[in-house]
């Protein structure tokens, strides 16, 4: 909203140094004008390229934080056919068993992640974060996803989230690091997993 803000700034200055250096002089000709227009046309154009530099730098800005902005991007089109693949396979491996709204919440964790800068910004980069999900250790997570894991794949990416923003989950039957869990505020269980911020 800032950048948008800026370059509104910017278009707006650029707008009015072009009609105050090019388009008075051909509307009202003469010695008036002139008071009015009294910048050159070499300030003008080094002016218009400062502008379209801060323009140009200040997209760069936003996209240097490689962070996308959740109420933007609760949209599947924003995100390739394999990367919901990738969601679509751990839901299936960490979630084979458990109700819909757990395959759900699952992947409502993992993109969860995607949006917190603690952690990678792309489905891939969050599934694949060294010692997070054990399918991608043991390799259950190559087993094809089936139908229920792609729809909730899908429901997760539009934005519903039975977790209320969790950020992990584990099974307590069967964790293999109950220590670390018990640090993080558990915020809802469901089936056979607890979530937690």
């Amino acid at each position: 909203m800032q950048k948008s803000l800026i370059n509104k700034t910017i278009i707006s200055l650029a707008f009015i140094l072009a009609i105050n250096s090019i388009l008075l002089p051909v509307i009202l000709p003469g010695q008036q004008v002139k008071a009015a227009s009294s910048i050159s046309k070499d300030d003008l154009y080094t002016g218009l390229g400062l502008m379209f530099l801060l323009i140009v730098l200040a997209g760069d800005k936003d996209k240097t934080k490689a962070r996308v902005n959740r109420e933007d991007f609760y949209d599947q089109n924003n995100f390739s056919a394999a990367e919901i693949e990738v969601l679509a396979k751990i839901i299936n491996a960490e979630a084979r068993g458990e109700s819909y709204q757990g395959k759900v919440a699952v992947g409502a964790v993992i993109m969860n992640r995607v949006y917190d800068p603690a952690f990678p910004n792309t489905i891939r980069g969050v599934v694949y974060q060294k010692g997070q999900f054990k399918p991608v250790e043991n390799g259950s997570i190559n087993l094809s996803a089936n139908s229920d894991s792609f729809k909730a794949a899908y429901d997760a990416i539009n934005g519903i989230d039975p977790t209320h923003g969790c950020l992990y989950f584990y099974n307590p039957t069967i964790s293999e690091n109950p220590q670390f869990f018990a640090k993080r505020t558990r915020v809802i269980r469901i089936g056979n997993h607890v979530f937690l911020k």
